[in-house]
C-alpha cells in the first residue's frame, strides 16, 4: 500500500494520485487548501430552521459528517479546532476531517473553532479559504456565532450536523 503524504489514505500499489484527496503519490509538496469557486459554495446554501436548544449542559458533542456512518464524539472543556492534518508540519487539529475527503471538499487545515462559553457553544471561522456556513448562512471570519442542538455546520463543502449529548 502507498500512504498518501497529504491525507494518510492507503492507496493501492501503482496509484499515482491519492484516491481520497488527489495529492500526488510520486513525491512533491503537500497540497494547500483547494480553492472552490464561490458560485459552487453559494449554490449549496440552504436555510435550516433553528429548532434545537442553545443550552449545552452535558459537555459531550456529537458531530455527524453528512454521508459518513460513524459520528465524531468530543468531550468539550474549552475549545476545539476543526480542520485537516498538515503532513508538512505533522500538525493535527482536535477534530481531523481528513478521512472525510476534507481536501477535496475545501476544508482548510485550520478551518473553524468550537468554543465552550458558559452554558452554550460558539462556532467561529478562523479565516478559512472557502468559508464556513451555519444553517446556510455564511459566517464572518473571527465573529463567533451560537450553536444550537441540530444545527448544520458546513466547512467549505463538507457538511456536519451538530448534536448535544
Amino acid at each position: 500500500m502507498i500512504i498518501c503524504p497529504n491525507c494518510g489514505h492507503e492507496n493501492k500499489p501503482g496509484t499515482i494520485r491519492c484516491q481520497a484527496c488527489g495529492a500526488s503519490l510520486t513525491g512533491g509538496v503537500p497540497l494547500s487548501t483547494r480553492d472552490l469557486p464561490s458560485e459552487e459554495l453559494e449554490a449549496e446554501v440552504s436555510e435550516v430552521a433553528e429548532v434545537g436548544t442553545a443550552t449545552f449542559r452535558h459537555r459531550l458533542l456529537r458531530l455527524v459528517v453528512v454521508g459518513a456512518t460513524d459520528p465524531i464524539t468530543v468531550q468539550m472543556s474549552g475549545e476545539i479546532m476543526l480542520g485537516r492534518r498538515d503532513p508538512a508540519t505533522g500538525e493535527v487539529p482536535d477534530v481531523d476531517l481528513t478521512p472525510f475527503a476534507a481536501y477535496r471538499l475545501g476544508v482548510s487545515r485550520r478551518h473553524a473553532v468550537i468554543r465552550l462559553q458558559g452554558d452554550h457553544l460558539e462556532v467561529m471561522d478562523v479565516g478559512s479559504s472557502n468559508g464556513s456556513f451555519l444553517n446556510g448562512r455564511r459566517l464572518v471570519a473571527q465573529e463567533p456565532q451560537i450553536l444550537r442542538d441540530g444545527d448544520e455546520l458546513r466547512l467549505g463543502r463538507l457538511s456536519l450536523r451538530i448534536y448535544f449529548e
